[in-house]
């Protein structure tokens, strides 16, 4: 298994290194702060892949619905949506490295007695993650507000028909 590219071995090292440097009293505290951190990363992780795979769901339905009406507009629009939904995707995967680095560099400082005021950490741990899911709540409703104008264009052409 391995955690930000650190696998088992390294993690044991880095491990025994911290509690010689920080003191077995300070690295429960750390490795406290780090738990927390990992869990709300992961909480974050499986809500994310949840509401995609909702999303995902939805619009393979719709694109059964115009499956029926032609292949090439529906190919044309499932590359789009794809597009739509990949590109913020992109940009949050970025944002993720991004604290993963931070959270190393953090265990860096903290081990070589630089430490950061741990809920410092916290709290823009909890702003990104706030942040993220502002993001999510922001792509599902633009994806259904998508979804009922192609609703309601199908429902008219059925009806000028």
């Amino acid at each position: 298994m391995n955690f930000l590219n650190v696998g088992p071995w390294e993690l044991t090292v880095i491990m025994i290194i911290a509690i010689l440097l920080v003191g077995p009293k300070r690295m429960v505290e750390i490795a406290r702060a780090i738990g927390q951190m990992t869990s709300q990363l992961r909480r974050l992780s499986t809500e994310f892949t949840s509401t995609l795979q909702a999303e995902v769901l939805t619009q393979s339905k719709a694109e059964g619905k115009k499956e029926a009406e032609g292949k090439d507009e529906a190919k044309e629009t499932a590359g789009g949506i794809l597009h739509s939904l990949t590109e913020p995707f992109i940009s949050l995967r970025d944002e993720l490295q991004a604290t993963g680095r931070e959270t190393r560099e953090a265990i860096e400082n903290i081990v070589s007695g630089e430490s950061e005021p741990i809920g410092q950490i916290q709290t823009e741990l909890e702003a990104t993650a706030q942040e993220t899911r502002q993001t999510m709540d922001a792509i599902t409703q633009d994806l259904a507000k998508e979804s009922s104008q192609e609703d309601s264009t199908e429902h008219s052409l059925s009806q000028e028909v």
